[in-house]
This record gives structure tokens, sequence and C-alpha cells, in this order.
């Protein structure tokens, strides 16, 4: 059994969370390495992780080691046992390989070629392996006898970029319309010019076409939808295209329009037809890495092998954690005794106080003190729209956040500061810094500035002088301009006199 002397850590424990893998676009032999850790237990040697997405011998498995780095403290060979393991969104093993004394040198790696099937990752067991497309790796390392029994604990994240990106599209007097009816749209690598046509059986068609994109991207898709009458949206029709398709060029995409009209009332309104288009691209690029400390349970293992008596209690408790989600899931979704409601003007939401008060001290003052919301047993809310409401419900019961685009990430933003769920905020605030672009900037500084959040501004305000041309040369900051004309001040003030 390793020793464990004063608590001092006698290991170390790596976990490495890789966010958005579908998008990393390597070749074969090509490795995503973690950020490097140091196992100061093991002598201050310094290692990293490498996974092969696409193999590194054999292209039907995911290859997976552990390397020691070069610029590397401690002696020129040292003996250590390590263990490799993929793990579900619960932190449960699904694959586990261990290796015990194993000599590493400087800048050599060792691990396990065919650690596991791209199949099973990546199609058959997909949902297991790649929640919201995140892989979750760990590996333990030690020197002596069995896995530690105190190890220091690390964690990193890798995160590829992915962009997206929504505008919606106003036509007016559509029924006037004939053809030669467009709308271009540019970001920063890519163009998409959209036309209303009118074929020879008279129906009115939408076509995609004209998509220019940098060569550096390897993935492009955009879904288009149809906002109704009573502001809900409906697929219209989506795309996507690979690699191997970008390199053939992309060709024209014909949506039909012949369903909408046969209701018109509910899909042209005053005869307006709105179409909100969404779109993401990626090439590869990796957005940022982040390693620190972390305070987790100890290993969690459900292979049915023999475990301590501790690793056992801690496993128990991951999964009652897990069960208690479900089960908050089941009571928010069925409304299991509610107590009380969140109403807008077109829903209502049952409710729990308790939870509602756990969560957020803005609900908690409503229901604790002699205010109305606690005799009537509901809150009326008319800022905050119904889907924006559910996100906020989602996140108080299950911990949980769904929301992908940054209009609806700002909807939730805006929701938590109004009722001081400071985790929520602070989630939304990174997606909408990782998420950031040129023609979104002015919105984000402007709701960071609304909700005195200094963190989001400066952010953003570097993010613009950054990418000034584009910024500054694009309408939404003519449009900023016309309306927060002492905040462009400021942006401006600071280009010219940086501190």
């Amino acid at each position: 059994m390793a020793k464990e002397v004063d608590g001092e850590p006698n290991g170390c424990t790596f976990l490495w969370k890789i966010e958005n893998i579908n998008h990393c676009w390597l070749e074969m032999k090509e490795p995503i390495e973690s950020p490097p850790f140091i196992a100061d237990a093991l002598e201050g040697t310094k290692w990293s992780l490498r996974l092969y997405p696409m193999g590194l011998t054999d292209k039907n498995y995911v290859c997976f080691d552990i390397l020691r780095k070069r610029k590397c403290n401690g002696p020129e060979d040292i003996r250590i046992n390590f263990q490799l393991v993929a793990l579900d969104k619960d932190e449960l093993y699904l694959t586990e390989r261990t290796a015990t004394k194993c000599d590493f040198k400087k800048s050599v790696g060792k691990g396990y070629p065919t650690f596991e099937s791209r199949e099973k990752i990546f199609i058959t067991e997909r949902e297991a392996f790649l929640p919201d497309d995140t892989l979750t790796l760990q590996c333990t390392i030690w020197n002596e006898g069995q896995k530690p029994v105190n190890p220091k604990y690390l964690y990193a994240r890798t995160v590829f970029k992915v962009n997206r990106r929504s505008f919606v599209w106003k036509i007016d007097n559509f029924s006037a319309l004939t053809s030669g009816m467009n709308n271009k749209f540019k970001d920063d690598l890519i163009e998409f010019d959209f036309d209303i046509k009118e074929g020879l059986d008279l129906e009115k068609k939408l076509v995609v076409k004209n998509i220019s994109y940098d060569e550096s991207l390897k993935y492009i898709s955009f879904t288009v939808n149809v906002i109704d009458s009573e502001k809900k949206k409906k697929i219209l029709g989506s795309q996507e295209y690979f690699a191997d398709d970008l390199k053939e060029g992309v060709l024209p995409t014909l949506l039909n329009l012949k369903t909408l009209l046969e209701n018109k009332r509910l899909y042209f309104p005053d005869d307006v037809l709105h179409l909100d288009c969404e779109y993401t691209y990626s090439n590869g690029d990796i957005l940022f890495e982040h390693c620190g400390s972390r305070i987790i349970f100890q290993n969690k293992k459900n292979d049915g092998t023999e475990c301590s008596s501790e690793n056992n209690i801690n496993q128990k408790e991951s999964l009652n954690a897990a069960e208690l989600v479900k089960d908050l899931k089941s009571i928010c979704n069925n409304a299991i005794f509610s107590d009380s409601e969140l109403r807008t003007s077109t829903q209502t939401f049952p409710t729990h106080m308790a939870i509602l008060s756990a969560r957020s001290p803005v609900f908690k003052s409503m229901f604790s003190h002699d205010m109305k919301e606690k005799n009537r047993r509901h809150v009326d809310i008319t800022d905050l729209d119904d889907e924006t409401i559910h996100q906020m419900l989602l996140y108080i019961y299950m911990n949980s956040v769904e929301a992908q685009q940054l209009e609806s990430v700002s909807k939730l933003y805006v929701a938590a500061d109004k009722y001081q769920i400071l985790s929520l905020k602070s989630k939304c605030a990174s997606f909408l810094k990782e998420n950031l672009c040129p023609t979104k900037a002015c919105e984000v500084l402007l709701l960071a500035d609304l909700h005195s959040d200094k963190d989001l501004k400066s952010f953003v305000n570097d993010y613009i002088l950054k990418h000034d041309k584009e910024v500054f040369g694009s309408q939404e900051w003519k449009d900023f301009m016309d309306t927060n004309l002492k905040l462009a001040a400021d942006i401006m003030y600071s280009k010219v006199y940086p501190c």
C-alpha cells in the first residue's frame, strides 16, 4: 500500500476535459496534448497527456498516453505506475488501463495505442463518452505499491473553438416579391448569400448560395428557422459541410417555402416573413486551455473490481448525487408537490419555494418576508420571456445550462443577475466571452455596463481594441455610437490613451 506521510500527497490525479472534441479535425498520428502538470510527489516531474482521436498506429482505435516533458525536474530516469481512464459525465469509469513499473526518461511517452475503439467513443456509445461533445479523461500516477491514498488533484480544460452566430432577416411585402431579393451576411471568416427565387412553378424558394469562406475552415453548418406570429421558431432547413465537402466547393441549397404559404396567418403576419438564420463554423483551433487544482472525491470505479471502503463510499456518494439530479429533474418537469408558481403573460411554471429560496437570495426574500409573493404563492415576471425562465429553472433545479446561442445566453445572464444567482451569471459571462465576435461586441458591452459587470466589460473593451478594424467599421458600431455615445467615447479614449 502506498504510504501517506503527514498528510502530504503521495501521487497525482490529473483530470482533463476536452470540449468540442468533434471540432478538433486532426489527421491520424496527430495528437491533442493537455496542458502540462507537475507531480510534486514524484520529485517535481512534469508531465502531459496525449490523445490521438484518429489513431496512432490503427485508425480504428483512439490512442491515449502519458508523456514526460523534456524540460523537467527530477532524475534522468524515473519509475512510475500509471492509470489512464475515460470517464462518463458523473466521473465513473468507462474505459480503464493500468501499467506498473514503467521507466520514463525525459521526452518519453507511454500508453495504449488501442485504448478504445473510435466507433465506440464517437458513434455507438457517444452519449456516454461525449456528453455535450466533451471527452473526460483522467490519469493517476504514483511510484510505489498500490494506488495512492492521498493524491494531489489537478484538472485541465482544452476547448476547441466553435463559432456560433445568428441573425434575423425580415422580408417585407413577401407576396409581392418575384426574384432577386437577397441578403448578405459577413463575419470574420465566412460570408452567406441568401436569395429569394421564384421557380417555373411560381413557388417561392429560399436559396442559400455563394458561401465564401476562409481556407482554414474545416466545418460549416447552417440552420434556417421561420419565426411565426407567436414568436415560435420552426426549422425550415439545415445543411452541414465537412472538410471534404469544402474542398469540393459548397453548392447552393434550396429551401421550399410551400408549407409556410399554406398557413399565411401564422407565418406571414402582415405579409412579413421573419427568418432566423443560425450558422456554425470551426477550423480546429484551440480556443483556450486552463489548468489548476481541484477538490474531488477519490476515484470512483464501476467495473466490478475491488476498491477500498473509502472509495466505495465516495462512489456511492457520486451515484447518489446523479440520482438526486435525476429526481430533481422529475420534480421540476412533473410539478410534484409544487407550492408556488412563476408566471408570465403566456405561461405558468410550477415551482417549489424551498428550492427557489435555496438557490436565489431574491426568491428567498420574497418568500420569507410579508410580501405579496409569499401570500399569493406566485411571482409575476413581466420582463423575461418563457424560454429564459425555463432555462433559469433548469439551472436552479439541476445545475444545467442548455442555452447555446449568444442571444439566449444574454437573456439568461439578465435573469441570473436579477435573481442574484451568481454561479449562473458567471457561467453565462464565460460563454459570452468565449463566443464574442465583432458583430456582437457592442451588444455584450452594453449588457455588461447595464449590469455593472466590470470583469465582462473590461474583457469586451480589450476585445474591441484588439479587433478595432472589424468593430469600428461595422454598422453595429455606428448604431452603437448613436445610442451610447459615452460608452463609445470611453472605448475610443482607451484606444488613444491606453493605460
